[in-house]
C-alpha cells in the first residue's frame, strides 16, 4: 500500500474539505466580536427571557402598590371600640407648647419616618393621585413617654382640614391596638384612628383636627379672623375653655394645650398588656397637618 508521503496533495485535499464544512455549518465572529449567523440560520427574535418578564411584573406590582399608598393617604376613619381607656393601658402625654420666633433652642429637627411620609405626599401628588398641602411637625420624647410638640402662630393661622398624629409601634406579637384619647372619652365621643400592619410593626394615626380646631378658636379662628367650618360633632367645652383662657403668645414657658392618650392592646377580643406584648414607641411621633 502506497504511503501517504508519496502523495502529499491528497492531505491537503482532506484539509480544504474538512475546513470548508466547518466554515458552511459553524458561526463565525466578526471584527466586533459579535456572533455572524450562517446561512440557512433563523434570524427571528428570540422570545422574552425569563429575567425580562421577571422584572415587569415587579414594575407593575410596584406600580399597584404606590397606588395603594397613596389611596392610603384619604383612608377613611375608624372609631375606636372603645370610648374610655381599658384598664392597664399604656399612656402617653401629648403637651404642646409655643415656640418663640427665632429661637434656634426650640428646633426640632424631623426624623426619616417624617421625611418618608411628606416625600410619599408628593410623589402621589406629582402622579396625581392626591395632592394636597402639607405640613409637617416632629415632637420630641421627654423621659420616655412623654410627647412634647412645639408650634408658632403662624402654624395656628393655617386653613387646617385634617391633623394626624402619627405613631410607629412595635408589635412582635402581632396583637389588636386601639387608640383612645381622654378629651375624647371624656366627652363620650369615640377616638378616630388609622392602623396599617407591617409584619411586626404597626402605623397608627390618630385624629386630632379637635385639638387644633380649639386651639385656633382659642387664638380667633385661622388668619386671626375667621372661624373655622366643619367642627366635630359639638365641641369639647371643657378643653375650650381651658385653652380659651391661656394667652396663646409665644412665651415660651406655657402650656397650650395637653393630651393623654392611652393605647389598648387585645387578642382575640381578650384584653392583653401592651409592654409585656412587646408594643412601644420606634421613634418621636409626628404630626401632619393638610391645609387649603
Amino acid at each position: 500500500m502506497a504511503s501517504t508521503r508519496s502523495y502529499p496533495w491528497i492531505a491537503l485535499v482532506l484539509i480544504a474539505m474538512i475546513t470548508n464544512d466547518i466554515g458552511v455549518r459553524g458561526r463565525a465572529l466578526d471584527a466586533h466580536g459579535f456572533v455572524e449567523a450562517s446561512p440557512g440560520m433563523s434570524t427571528r427574535s428570540p422570545r422574552p427571557s425569563l429575567r425580562t418578564d421577571l422584572l415587569r411584573r415587579w414594575r407593575r406590582g410596584a406600580a399597584e402598590a404606590h397606588r395603594e399608598r397613596c389611596a392610603e393617604l384619604t383612608a377613611a376613619w375608624q372609631e375606636s371600640p372603645h370610648r374610655s381607656p381599658r384598664p392597664n393601658s399604656t399612656v402617653l402625654r401629648l403637651t404642646v407648647r409655643p415656640l418663640s420666633s427665632g429661637a434656634s433652642w426650640g428646633l426640632v429637627f424631623p426624623e426619616k419616618p417624617l421625611f418618608s411620609f411628606v416625600r410619599r405626599v408628593y410623589r402621589c401628588c406629582q402622579d396625581g393621585l392626591d395632592c394636597r398641602n402639607v405640613k409637617g411637625l416632629q415632637s420630641r420624647l421627654r423621659r420616655g413617654s412623654d410627647v412634647e410638640l412645639l408650634l408658632t402662630r403662624e402654624v395656628l393661622s393655617l386653613s387646617i382640614r385634617r391633623a394626624e398624629l402619627h405613631l410607629q409601634l412595635t408589635n412582635p406579637q402581632q396583637v389588636d391596638i386601639h387608640p383612645v384619647l381622654f378629651s375624647m372619652a371624656k366627652s363620650n365621643l369615640p377616638t378616630r384612628f388609622i392602623s396599617r400592619s407591617h409584619a411586626t410593626t404597626v402605623d397608627l394615626r390618630v385624629d386630632l383636627l379637635f385639638l387644633f380646631q380649639s386651639l385656633q378658636e382659642a387664638a380667633g379662628g385661622p388668619g386671626g379672623a375667621r372661624r373655622l367650618v366643619n367642627m366635630r360633632k359639638v365641641m369639647l367645652s371643657s378643653l375650650h375653655k381651658k385653652l380659651a383662657s391661656v394667652d396663646l403668645q409665644d412665651n415660651g414657658g406655657v402650656v397650650w394645650g395637653e393630651q393623654g392618650l392611652a393605647l389598648g392592646c387585645s387578642r382575640a377580643g381578650v384584653g392583653v398588656l401592651c409592654e409585656s406584648s412587646g408594643v412601644g414607641l420606634l421613634h418621636a411621633p409626628f404630626v401632619t397637618l393638610y391645609y387649603l
